[in-house]
């Protein structure tokens, strides 16, 4: 595995965090009955659905309770996601140098 590239970590780092949390506020509006529906929210509550997944599936709310909990496992789900992506973006990025 080569050198992961800062850069385009911390952009996918900072667009899927402002990302998950819309999506999180969004969940939270649902769950206590206050969301307008509208094609997007239906879009973006449906995207919650996956980013909340690795800590959810983990039981990581379960473990730590209040703001902490939620806060940690946005950021380590934002982290995974993040890195995730990075990767990808590199494959592709090399993919690309041996086409051409």
């Amino acid at each position: 595995m080569k050198k992961i590239n800062i850069q385009t970590y911390i952009t996918t780092f900072m667009l899927l965090f402002v990302l998950a949390v819309i999506c999180s506020l969004i969940g939270y509006a649902n769950d206590k009955g206050t969301l307008v529906f509208t094609p997007a929210t239906v879009f973006l509550m449906k995207l919650h659905a996956i980013l909340k997944l690795p800590t959810e599936t983990i039981g990581y709310s379960g473990l730590i309770k209040g703001i902490y909990g939620l806060i940690g496992g946005l950021i380590l789900n934002v982290i995974l996601y993040s890195f995730v992506l990075e990767r990808f973006v590199f494959y592709v990025k090399s993919l690309k140098q041996k086409v051409f």
